[in-house]
């Protein structure tokens, strides 16, 4: 299972999939066509004007990071062959890997990490710049070398560069599509294990094997060119139609399985049934920005309103745990105190919460009414097999404290246009981290309007989160995170909802070494068909 917003059959399967690419095995040795069912599209192919899960997916196989992420969170080379980080933690440096070229054929050099760094760092609206905020200078002393100059130091630099958004971009790509960079097959390019050849929008994707890689990071055993000739990435919104393709072989793989589905895929053992752990929350969101969410009263109200152990029996048939904290226990940081102040399910708490705040009810079962408004909330969200679930759960449960919910469906890139554009009063999302600084990508005050969504600004915890980047003391930065914790349960700045336990399904006949936890498939490049 994948979370939704990412940021997660019958007879209707053959319409859904006549557009869809067969399984191609072509004459013996040939390189086969692999078909990925996701639920959403793309966003853009420009990484740095995006934090998508669906375009992070793409971004991974079209483009390579100066550092990769292995299985175990630890860091490993990739275009860049190794660094230097000075003993005051503000100066990197680092040496990059020879003989790679762009998908275009122009050489890779020191000139291009420059570029992407610097058009990263100053883009506006871009919605990961805080991920090397603190970069004061980039140089490029030669084409084998590149020198980060920092403000101050930030002890997760390496794992900004490992992200798909600080994918290394080629300049005369960008520069020649302007602002259509990356909105198009033609309008992009890489030094990636694969090369975009066709992109229908809410359709299909489809990538060829770069038959030149061979510079892949050693987080995995082939370095290139992967064992896959074509990846097609294919959009199936419907859960049906999209598990049904990968049961019929027209797909060998989908991260969204529906999760009642599991067991009767366990049992039938037609598939391989693939569980893993990443460190992930789904939440719901508040606009702080939006009257009546402006008051704490409210926000807290809807948190005890909320039945979590509901929400995992019912939308995720038990594959989940119930979330009253905002990071999970295994993420170094986690605040052990958030279990005796989180809000558990309480409804006629809830309830007495907004009688004493002037929320009053006409009529047993009303919409609650202060100053002749109702409290109504536009309830923004994405479909995927424990959303479809989730919404109704919540509209159903806030209704029961007098809380009227209006669910707006949307479809992935439409979903984050709107957030955005401050359209919601709350949102259903789900986040994958790798570190305790998610609370930095969703809390801090610069980070508003995307990815705070929740308008939060503050400078208590503002002043917690510089620390928790900036310090060279773990103890000091586990201090800092710990209180940004305390801070955001406080204030009831969303409703954390599950810590879901991941289910894949892959054909038989795919070889799937090893999960890569947040990023999942990765680069494919050990991926193959047998």
């Amino acid at each position: 299972m994948r979370p939704m917003g990412r940021c997660l059959v019958s007879a209707c399967v053959a319409l859904a999939l006549s557009a869809m690419p067969a399984l191609v095995l072509g004459a013996p040795g040939a390189a086969p066509t692999f078909t990925y069912a996701r639920t959403g599209e793309t966003e853009t192919l420009d990484p740095e004007r995006t934090t998508a899960v669906a375009s992070a997916e793409a971004d991974f196989l079209i483009y390579d990071t100066l550092v990769s992420l292995d299985t175990d969170y630890t860091y490993k080379p990739s275009l860049a062959e190794k660094w230097v980080i000075s003993p005051d933690g503000k100066t990197y440096t680092f040496t990059l890997r020879r003989g790679v070229r762009w998908a275009s054929g122009k050489p890779f050099t020191a000139a291009d990490v420059k570029y992407t760094l610097d058009r990263w760092r100053t883009l506006k609206g871009s919605p990961s710049a805080f991920a090397i905020s603190p970069v004061e200078t980039v140089d490029a002393p030669d084409p084998q070398t590149v020198v980060l100059h920092l403000k101050t130091p930030l002890s997760v630099l390496l794992d900004g560069l490992a992200g798909p958004f600080s994918s290394i971009l080629n300049p005369d790509a960008v520069n020649k599509a302007g602002d259509d960079y990356g909105t198009a097959a033609g309008k992009v390019d890489g030094t990636g294990p694969f090369i975009v050849r066709e992109w229908v929008r809410n359709d299909r994707m489809i990538l060829d094997r770069n038959p030149n890689y061979r510079w892949g990071p050693p987080v995995f055993a082939n370095r290139g060119p992967a064992h896959l000739g074509r990846v097609v990435l294919k959009v199936i919104t419907q859960d049906a139609p999209r598990l049904a393709a990968v049961e019929i072989g027209d797909a060998q793989y989908t991260p969204s399985v529906p999760p009642q589905e599991v067991d009767r895929l366990t049992k039938e053992g037609k598939l391989q049934i693939i569980r893993y752990q990443d460190l992930n929350t789904e939440f719901i969101g508040f606009k702080l920005g939006h009257k009546p969410l402006d008051d704490l009263k409210v926000r807290q109200a809807i948190n005890y309103g909320v039945n979590k152990r509901e929400i995992v029996a019912g939308a995720y048939y038990g594959l989940g745990e119930p979330a009253d904290e905002v990071l999970t226990r295994q993420v170094p940081g986690y605040w052990s105190g958030v279990e005796k102040i989180a809000y558990g399910y309480d409804p006629s708490r809830a309830k007495r919460i907004l009688d004493e705040d002037g929320w009053k009810q006409p009529n047993p079962g009303a919409i609650r009414v202060k100053d002749g408004k109702p409290l109504s909330l536009l309830f923004l969200w994405t479909p995927g097999p424990e959303a479809n679930s989730i919404v109704p759960l919540v509209q159903s449960e806030l209704r029961g404290i007098g809380v009227d919910v209006r669910p707006r469906q949307l479809e992935l890139t439409a979903f984050f246009a709107a957030l955005r554009a401050g359209e919601h009063d709350i949102f259903l999302i789900g986040v994958q981290y790798t570190t305790a600084d998610v609370l930095y990508f969703y809390f801090k005050s610069t980070q508003r309007p995307a990815p705070n969504r929740f308008d939060w600004a503050d400078p208590e915890t503002d002043r917690f989160l510089d620390i928790s980047r900036t310090s060279t003391s773990a103890a000091e930065r586990t201090a800092a995170y710990q209180k940004v914790q305390e801070i955001v349960v406080q204030n009831a700045l969303w409703v954390p909802l599950v810590h879901a336990k991941r289910v894949v399904v892959a054909s038989k006949q795919l070889v799937v070494p090893k999960i890569y936890n947040a990023n999942q498939l990765y680069k494919m490049l050990d991926l193959d068909l047998k």
